[in-house]
């Protein structure tokens, strides 16, 4: 299978074509600070994976039905609100290979324009006039502020757990994609059963995501990530690999984190990549997000089998070998 985003979605060029057109009409407000600043993140492309789970699961029963554009359209929106909030948080400098909106605008143009995005995101799923797709999109936008929230309430390195973090990337990610891969679902006339099931397929493929993306902060550098990497530890986020490196590693290790986390030094970051990869703290993390995505194959496996389904489970491959 390839593992080429581009060639994986390459027959649903057509459809994100028309995605990337839905955002930008539905963004479009003609007041010049707020159709820069909130079409900011699109100019920079992003993987469009949100929309590509929406418009694949809605296919499962044979089509795409009329009306799924929007909706791809509208988690891709509320993705992009969540991104600027992180920035914000994080003070980021990078995001899809250029500065983010905060460091671009300022604090206060980014959050009215995070607010904007999620305001539209919500009123494109109020149009569809599917009284079960509203609370999709309302669930899956909640459950991300509440991971964020999370994050900060276990940004702790003494104290954080396996459970933390694991209950963080559920909330703040695995939620979402589950909600995306039901709104799809439920778009495309699915029952309860095969929507449920789905929710499930994308609830497991998040958590992978997540996990690998984690990863890729520590293993990777700006030009292949678009983003500020290494950043993560920095900003209190205590992923799965440092938390592998404290469960088995070295009685110092917690103190050399305690020391980096507190004042960052690219000497003591170097140290930490050293210690990561001695206990393959990395490693670990790529099997632990393949046990997620072999439970989401497996949900795949009790649809038939189509053109969809063959590229969910090429874009689950992709997951576990992407370096970006």
């Amino acid at each position: 299978m390839s593992t080429d985003l581009k060639k994986i979605l390459a027959p649903l060029d057509g459809h994100l074509r028309s995605v990337d057109a839905e955002i930008k009409k539905r963004l479009h407000t003609g007041i010049p600070i707020i159709d820069s600043s909130a079409l900011h993140l699109f100019t920079g492309g992003g993987k469009r994976i949100r929309a590509s789970l929406v418009i694949l699961t809605s296919g499962l029963g044979g089509s795409v039905p009329n009306g799924i554009i929007p909706l791809a359209a509208a988690v891709e929106i509320v993705h992009a609100s969540s991104l600027i909030h992180d920035d914000i948080i994080d003070q980021s400098l990078l995001r899809r290979g250029d500065v983010t909106v905060p460091r671009k605008w300022g604090n206060k143009v980014a959050v009215l324009a995070g607010d904007y995005l999620y305001s539209v995101a919500l009123d494109t799923a109020i149009q569809d006039g599917d009284l079960k797709i509203f609370p999709l999109m309302v669930i899956g936008t909640k459950d991300m502020v509440m991971g964020e929230l999370c994050q900060i309430q276990y940004s702790d390195i003494g104290s954080v757990r396996r459970e933390h973090y694991l209950q963080i990337i559920e909330l703040k990610t695995a939620r979402f994609m589950g909600s995306c891969a039901k709104l799809g679902a439920t778009k495309g006339g699915a029952g309860p059963d095969e929507c449920e099931r789905l929710y499930r397929f994308g609830l497991n493929w998040g958590f992978a995501f997540q996990i690998i993306d984690d990863t890729l902060d520590i293993m990777q550098d700006s030009d292949q990530t678009g983003k500020d990497v290494g950043s993560d530890f920095k900003d209190g986020k205590v992923t799965l690999p440092f938390i592998y490196l404290i469960e088995q590693g070295a009685p110092g290790d917690l103190d050399l984190l305690k020391a980096y986390a507190s004042n960052p030094m690219p000497a003591e970051w170097a140290e930490i990549k050293k210690r990561l990869a001695a206990v393959g703290a990395m490693a670990y993390s790529v099997r632990f997000a393949e046990r997620y995505i072999d439970a989401a194959r497996g949900i795949l496996n009790t649809f038939p089998d189509s053109e969809y389904r063959k590229i969910l489970f090429e874009l689950s491959d992709f997951l576990l070998s992407r370096n970006y």
